[in-house]
């Protein structure tokens, strides 16, 4: 085995250091574009502004979006609106001081700040939130009305269909308002500190649903019901989380199930929009079982649940009466391993089908569905993966829906007819498509990007047909840039696995010379670090490269984009098969001559963070240095739902925890480790990086440790990003540059 091994890396090289080689060198950048922290993280930005709020108009007769405009004190934030096709621009007057409320003024200069913003369906009104109250706006007239009035805050508002009603949550109940007369229509009144009506709660927001939205309510396509998820949080520990910059601190007691904890319980509860009693689906949650999705059929009688054992091994797909609640199973999707659970779905509001996402081939594809659970057809397949299901034409027949077909590295908007046949690409560019289709699918938004350029938005017919562009987020500054780039490409050190890889090398790279290397790693599921995307890390990276530094990644198995048997190898076993593969790669790597085998080092956030650690202490002798940055430390103490999907529950797995946390390898480290948290991180709590750090003295080990002040997981702002960077790379020039 070694021989082959051996002999396929020589191979491996003999190609790539042609490739690598003969390939022609970038000029370096001028002095005055050399890329520094400060411009890639700081103020002002490196990179041109982006409207916020892009959005389409009613059924998709133009876009909106919010846009800062003019100078110093004139700067004003607009609402735009593009007519589509022509992209011809017409601003929305806000009015101004005049129409604040005398008691939502804090001066005399008040403004309203229209921030996150929705349309009806018929692109009439606007709705948004001020001062904790609704407000609608008439984008035609300019006339802004006050919705509500109450000592609560409204959150999560949503147009009815018809747009003749606003559904929203206050103090953990659900609310309607009729526009017509502005009557409040209380749904429920249950809700409190442990019981959340129409909201999703952390865990639930984080693992399960869409991290960021806590709605977690419904309504009809007639807009005469809503089905809502209702969260009993009684049962779930709570985690203190402290703010150490008051004199006085007070914990914020936050609810969070830790891998074997008790979970929130989740019922589905069906309500008529003018009030009434509740019907509660008959779900069953009490087998710790999950509600993983909730969907309204299309002729608005029943609702469509996902319920998903805690185990995360089996999916059942249920019908709820919306008159008396009965369920219906309608089929159930079983895994050795876990189900991924996925936004894949469509329930026709013309036929008696629907579309339904699997991975039961390997792969993840689109199924259309009878009612009955009988299957119709399969409308993809292949050794590639669906990754959003973006519209369906009902009348036209056709779906779209976003893929890795063409290319591992990128992602293009597809189509397909629901009757089967051929499937045809719509985007072009090498990179990463987000799109969003108009809602008469005649058009689509597409976020475009790619290693060599941030993101532009544009406006497309479905054939093609660029219309107008939005913005584009490359300054003429960056453009002007000649920096570093990643350059991809594939190995096979064992027979049956090929590892994707990236390299970013040094501008005036010499082959003749010897560079540290830094790896840069993520390592976990539902992430590919080695694709054509853009990030502000790869920037530093590129910074890094023009410093004398390459800089290596490698998507390990149980990555994302390769299919469900790539992911599946961690099963009960994080860390091992991650780790092995990362070792492979840089094995690979320390064969080129201009490797300096002696300074590795190895960075990482999160899962990568976790990576990184467990990268210094059970292989000490390969990585020399390493930044660990937020990182899981031990499995017992991160949330029940995403620690349990791989590792299942801690009793039934002791070993597999024992062996999958780092926190208890610290005996064989003898590198150099820089850890870095932020206090008010509500994801990956502080405490991991507390009890490494008391197994680390207790030791002996010498490391650094960073903490941010008030900074939740992903330490933002210009200020936290520009300090920890900075602290980065003086780190790895300290540990891994030739003195």
């Amino acid at each position: 085995m070694k021989r082959n091994f051996l002999l396929l890396v020589t191979l491996s090289l003999l190609y790539h250091t042609f490739v690598w080689i003969c390939a022609p060198v970038r000029p370096s950048a001028r002095p005055d574009e050399t890329l520094t922290v400060e411009r890639i993280f700081g103020k002002p930005s490196l990179l041109a502004p982006l409207p916020s709020g892009i959005q389409w108009v009613g059924h998709g007769k133009g876009v909106s979006y919010i846009e800062k405009r003019g100078e110093g004190d004139d700067k004003q934030s607009l609402l735009v609106i593009r007519e589509v096709p022509s992209g011809r621009e017409r601003i929305v007057c806000i009015p101004d001081t005049a129409v604040v409320p005398p008691d939502l003024r804090e001066s005399d200069d008040t403004k309203f700040e229209v921030d996150s913003y929705s349309w009806d369906d018929g692109g009439n009104r606007i709705l948004f939130t001020f001062g904790g109250d609704l407000f609608t706006l008439d984008p035609k007239s300019g006339r802004i009305q006050r919705r509500t009035q109450t000592d609560g805050v409204e959150r999560n508002p949503l147009f009815s269909p018809d747009g003749k009603s606003i559904a929203y949550t206050r103090d953990q109940d659900l609310f309607v308002l009729r526009l017509d007369g502005d009557e409040e229509i209380r749904l429920t009144t249950t809700g409190s500190d442990t019981v959340l009506n129409g909201i999703l709660d952390w865990v639930y927001m984080e693992e399960l649903f869409t991290r960021g939205n806590k709605r977690s309510f419904y309504w009809s396509p007639d807009s005469g019901r809503l089905a809502f998820l209702q969260m009993r949080e009684g049962p779930v520990p709570r985690f203190p989380i402290v703010d150490w910059l008051e004199t006085h601190p007070e914990p914020e007691l936050q609810r969070y199930p830790k891998a074997g904890d008790p979970n929130p319980i989740a019922g589905v509860g069906i309500v008529q929009a003018d009030g009434g009693d509740i019907v509660w689906a008959d779900t069953d949650t009490s087998d710790d079982s999950y509600i993983a999705r909730l969907y309204w059929l299309g002729d608005s009688r029943g609702v469509a649940i996902e319920k998903l054992n805690r185990a995360q091994d089996k999916l059942t797909l249920m019908f709820a009466d919306a008159a008396s609640g009965d369920i219906s199973v309608v089929f159930e999707e079983s895994d050795p391993a876990w189900i991924n659970v996925n936004y894949l779905k469509h329930y026709y509001e013309t036929k008696r089908k629907f579309i339904w996402g699997s991975e039961r081939t390997g792969h993840q594809h689109l199924y259309l569905y009878n009612m009955d659970g009988s299957l119709d057809r399969e409308l993809t397949w292949g050794d590639w993966e669906v990754t959003s299901l973006d519209g369906v034409d009902e009348k036209q027949g056709r779906v779209y829906f976003t893929a890795n077909k063409s290319n591992l590295l990128e992602r293009q908007l597809f189509e397909v007819s629901d009757r089967g046949g051929e499937i045809k690409q719509l985007t072009e560019g090498a990179g990463m498509h987000d799109v969003t289709m108009s809602p008469d699918h005649k058009h689509f938004i597409d976020r475009f990007s790619s290693e060599r350029r941030p993101t532009v938005v544009s406006v497309f017919s479905v054939k093609g047909k660029k219309l107008f562009e939005i913005a584009d987020r490359t300054s003429p500054e960056l453009a002007d840039m000649e920096r570093p780039l990643p350059e991809f490409f594939e190995f096979e050190p064992a027979a049956g696995i090929e590892y994707h890889c990236s390299i970013i090398k040094p501008a005036d790279f010499d082959p003749g010379k010897k560079y540290p290397v830094i790896v840069y790693v993520y390592g976990g599921p539902h992430a590919q670090v080695v694709s054509r995307h853009w990030s502000s890390s790869g920037l530093w990276h590129s910074m890094m490269a023009e410093k004398g530094y390459i800089v290596f990644s490698l998507d390990n198995r149980g990555s994302y984009g390769r299919g469900k048997k790539w992911e599946d190898h961690i099963i009960k076993n994080l860390g091992r098969y991650e780790l092995e593969d990362q070792l492979a790669g840089v094995e690979f790597l320390r064969a080129f001559p201009y490797v300096d085998t002696e300074r590795i080092g190895i960075w990482g956030w999160s899962y990568g963070g976790y990576m990184t650690l467990m990268a210094l202490f059970k292989a000490p002798e390969v990585f020399r240095a390493g930044v660990a940055v937020a990182p899981v430390t031990d499995w017992r103490l991160y949330d029940s739902i995403y620690t349990e999907r791989y590792m299942k529950l801690p009793q039934d797995n002791e070993n597999g925890y024992a062996a999958a946390s780092p926190i208890n390898f610290v005996a064989d480290f003898r590198g150099e480790l820089l850890l870095m948290h932020g206090d008010a991180d509500d994801n990956v709590h502080v405490q991991h990086s507390m009890q490494l750090i008391k197994k680390l003295i207790d030791a002996g080990k010498d490391f650094d440790f960073m903490v941010y002040p008030q900074k939740e997981h992903g330490i933002s702002g210009p200020e936290s990003r520009v300090f920890l960077f900075n602290k980065m790379t003086k780190f790895f020039d300290e540990n891994l540059r030739r003195e």
